[in-house]
């Protein structure tokens, strides 16, 4: 009677164990399950340009909601959504007062698999952001559930800047 119980009991811990979705890096990368959207946080820095031709510094803040999303594209490659990141007001430079600045829509991006990790590297992207044009290099990486990004811009709307994204899909 024993070993059964013990049997029991092994089998259930497996199955409890099989079961789990815990475990993000358990998930391997493919074409077929990076779509949708990822939440996390964005960090960096930019620098609006006023009329003068002076240069403001400021840091970006991270919010916590920044979303960025990923669609996969019928011939493989895949299109980007850069979250919309947040800074100190460029007014008071007050952190309480954020601005909010929407990434841009990076179409077409080839990726390779390194491993366990899908990743991209594009130099000179050019897309809009609502009205303005963008343009700058981007690359990044999936592995598991989880989305980095590094981007550069320069917004025709007088503002160049870098920024670094996490997060994981929802």
């Amino acid at each position: 009677m024993t070993k059964y119980i013990l049997f029991s009991a092994i089998l259930f811990g497996l199955a409890f164990t099989a079961c789990s979705d815990d475990d993000d890096e358990a998930v391997v990368a493919t074409i077929d399950n990076i779509a949708g959207e990822y939440l996390g946080t964005a960090s960096g820095t930019m620098i609006l340009i006023n009329s003068s031709g002076e240069e403001l510094p400021y840091d970006i803040v991270p919010n916590g909601d920044e979303t960025a999303k990923v669609t996969v594209n019928s011939d493989g490659t895949i299109s980007v959504v850069e979250p919309t990141f947040y800074s100190a007001s460029p007014v008071t430079n007050d952190a309480s007062e954020k601005y909010a600045y929407p990434g841009a829509i990076v179409k077409n991006i080839q990726l390779v698999q390194e491993g366990d990790a899908l990743t991209f590297d594009v130099k000179d992207y050019s897309s809009m952001n609502g009205a303005y044009t963008v343009a700058g290099d981007i690359s990044g990486h999936f592995i598991g559930r989880n989305l980095t990004l590094d981007y550069t811009f320069l917004h025709a709307g007088g503002m160049i800047g870098t920024v670094h994204f996490e997060g994981v899909r929802k």
